[in-house]
């Protein structure tokens, strides 16, 4: 899970003269019975420097934090409480969530949520990091070859940019990769207005997790601006199964 805090609700901190804050992360992930599970709590913390240098790329950026929960399959609820210490700041999320079983047979194809982007980071340039699990680090998703994609929350893009598009798709009973074919579509209303070329993916099954990672890099250049409904596609041959998942995306001048 990953939240992200407005760099500008720490220049309230700044203007009242102090050289660092802190913010705290309390997340308690509860199962339907309502009980935290075993591995479903993390409370952590950033210091963070409001002079120099750093300050002034704090106040324009957003703040990022990210962690992970390993659980079992079930239904569950999320709930992560944010707190600045230097003003007393506060801010909740809450969400709800099925992690799917995974050994049983799925009529469609198991895929993970879809995460769009329009930046990724290399590691040597973040300017804070609370992570404290290096193995943590290791197996996170969005992390590859010493780079980070960094998830878009409110999911405006420029036509300048690149759209990037990570999704997991999942082959249980594989012993190695089925080959996966994705393409990424987008909708105005009913009509599509622009559809990538397919994507076929041979290899990169993870034999521990059984994971097939998808990404994608999408040029926005030739779209109008306005509201598009994104779409990616999978499907398994090999298994007749598809998923289909969709987002409301915007995009600017």
């Amino acid at each position: 899970s990953e939240v992200k805090i407005p760099g500008s609700d720490l220049e309230m901190a700044k203007h009242g003269n102090a050289e660092r804050t802190r913010l705290d992360f309390i997340g308690v992930v509860k199962d339907a019975k309502g009980e935290v599970t075993g591995g479903g709590n993390v409370r952590d913390y950033v210091d963070l420097e409001l002079k120099g240098d750093k300050a002034a790329e704090i106040t324009k950026h957003p703040v990022a934090y990210d962690t992970g929960f390993t659980l079992k399959p079930g239904s569950y609820s999320l709930k992560f409480l944010v707190r600045e210490n230097e003003t007393g700041k506060m801010g909740t999320f809450e969400s709800k969530f099925i992690v799917p079983d995974l050994t049983t047979d799925q009529a469609i194809l198991p895929t993970s949520s879809v995460i769009l982007s329009n930046q990724i980071q290399p590691m040597n340039e973040a300017l804070y990091s609370a992570e404290k699990d290096q193995k943590l680090l290791a197996e996170n998703p969005l992390v590859a070859n010493k780079e980070k994609l960094i998830p878009s929350v409110t999911r405006v893009f420029k036509k300048t940019q690149d759209m990037y598009v990570y999704v997991e798709t999942y082959e249980p009973l594989a012993a190695t990769t089925e080959a996966v074919v994705a393409n990424v579509s987008f909708f105005r209303g009913k009509r599509m207005a622009f559809q990538t070329e397919q994507l076929v993916i041979k290899e990169g099954l993870d034999p521990k997790s059984k994971a097939l990672p998808v990404r994608f890099s999408v040029p926005l250049g030739s779209l109008a601006p306005g509201k598009y409904t994104c779409q990616v596609t999978l499907i398994n041959p090999a298994e007749h199964k598809s998923s289909f998942t969709r987002a409301e995306v915007m995009l600017v001048p």
